[in-house]
């Protein structure tokens, strides 16, 4: 299912999900808080494109069946708890919604930044992939790690290159004996191509960069040094740095070193046990002649850390855009 976005015109395509209603409208500053009614699809969702609003911020909710509602896709709300979004290129959009995944068989959900100029431009733009960790799921960076103020505040310093961000989902499949690979699958598959067939994101590797934290961070490795050439570059958030991980970047080495990708690990000062791991990987890799860097932040193995490190992964990721 998509999601309400801006088009460059300055017109919004709502859609609502509401596959049981009898009526869904939108209400909102755009139009004086009347009701505009939305059509209703054949896959439960329910359209309307607006004539071009202008630039400015758009507030609204839904109206379905009679009952006000926010819209559930996006996650930006304002200060009177109201949806909104902008159409002047000022604010990223923050967009949670879920797709099919062929390899688990399910719908997974997923949170998406689009940046500011998303909206008003028709620009192809650089794309992290990015998880969260056990405990988490697709929402953690928006509610624990701010990522969208994050992002809009870098890249009105300029000091990151507009970048989309996709977020998404864990699964059980990544911690259950022999079915890593359905989880690998998801991501390296799946979500990748649905991603690059519905954003306007770039699909070749010095547009792609893929991040995670812990397990999320391993992961990340796995199914980077399997496909080097499909990014720019890796960043590991407090990384358990495996075995698994020392073979791997040992029986791609020459695959890795020719695609020039580029490797961040980072942890924090209260991680006794990743530290040293962390290093050693540093070190295993540099031997290699793989390009490695390795940097402990202050922090424990929690959102504090991550939060304020994920500043420096996009400038990291960034950088490896631009080369």
């Amino acid at each position: 299912m998509l999601s309400t976005l801006v088009n460059s015109d300055t017109s919004v395509s709502f859609v609502c999900e509401a596959p049981y209603a009898q009526s869904v409208s939108v209400s909102g500053n755009f139009n004086n808080w009347q009701q505009w009614d939305l059509d209703s699809g054949n896959d439960g969702g329910w359209y309307l494109t607006t004539p071009a609003l202008g630039h400015g911020e758009i507030e609204y909710k839904f109206v379905v069946d009679g009952q006000y509602m926010n819209d559930q896709s996006m996650l930006t709300l304002n200060q009177d708890d109201n949806s909104c979004l902008t159409t002047d290129g000022t604010k990223g959009t923050l967009i949670h919604t879920s797709f099919y995944s062929k390899s688990l068989n399910e719908n997974k959900k997923y949170v998406i930044y689009l940046p500011p100029s998303y909206a008003t431009s028709n620009q192809v733009f650089p794309v992290l992939y990015l998880s969260g960790g056990l405990l988490d799921w697709e929402r953690s960076w928006h509610d624990k790690g701010n990522i969208s103020q994050v992002a809009d505040s870098l890249i009105t310093q300029e000091k990151i290159k507009e970048m989309v961000i996709v977020m998404p989902d864990k699964s059980q499949a990544w911690t259950e004996e022999n079915q890593g690979h359905l989880y690998y699958n998801y991501i390296a598959d799946d979500l990748i191509s649905y991603i690059e067939k519905n954003y306007r994101v770039r699909s070749d590797q010095k547009g792609r960069a893929i991040e995670g934290l812990s397990i999320g961070a391993h992961w990340a490795l796995k199914i980077a040094f399997d496909h080097p050439n499909a990014f720019a570059s890796i960043s590991a958030l407090s990384c358990p740095v495996s075995d698994d991980l020392f073979e791997q970047a040992s029986l791609n080495k020459d695959s890795i070193i020719d695609s020039g990708i580029k490797i961040r690990l980072n942890c924090g000062d209260e991680e006794p046990q990743i530290i040293p791991a962390n290093m050693k990987f540093e070190k295993y890799l540099k031997d290699l002649g793989v390009s490695c860097e390795c940097y402990v932040g202050s922090g424990p193995h929690d959102w504090p850390l991550w939060e304020k490190e994920i500043i420096n992964s996009l400038k990291f990721h960034s950088y490896a855009f631009e080369v």
